[in-house]
């Protein structure tokens, strides 16, 4: 006999993984704003900007139920699969007398782009809204499921 609450919370779970990925995102779109100013030269790279790949978990968990994966079975979400680096170019800027300034003056400065950096934040706002509202409403169906078997 199968179990009948197997599987109740699976929408908390999913939930809390996108929450958990956006604070990963958050955490390395933080490391882009505080390094973004840090320079370099041909012999000393400036800071490269980081981005965050997702990777969808359903295939997992699917994969894990098939094999009997117990309760730690993953619902299905999302999660940081890598942290990857932004190859776009450096920017170069005159600036004589800078110390990473090569022999004709010349900086590279780095690639993080203050607005896109703002814009991401933006997103991961918004995605933490709607992870907690799907929360919420998984509470509310929770409470009147068992609301209405009481009754």
């Amino acid at each position: 006999m199968s179990d009948p609450m197997k599987g109740v919370f699976r929408g908390f779970d999913i939930a809390g993984a996108g929450l958990r990925a956006e604070m990963q995102r958050s955490e390395i779109v933080a490391s882009n704003l505080v390094n973004m100013h840090r320079t370099g030269n041909a012999k000393n790279e400036p800071y490269r900007r980081k981005v965050v790949v997702f990777e969808e978990l359903l295939e997992q968990a699917t994969r894990s139920a098939a094999e009997g994966g117990g309760r730690d079975a993953l619902a299905g979400g999302v999660a940081v699969s890598r942290v990857a680096e932004d190859t776009s170019a450096f920017p170069v800027f005159y600036q004589p007398g800078h110390p990473d300034a090569d022999e004709n003056g010349q900086v590279m400065g780095s690639n993080v782009d203050l607005f896109k950096e703002l814009v991401d934040m933006q997103v991961i706002e918004r995605s933490f809204d709607a992870n907690l509202t799907a929360m919420r409403s998984y509470r509310t169906m929770l409470q009147n499921t068992i609301n209405n078997l009481r009754g």
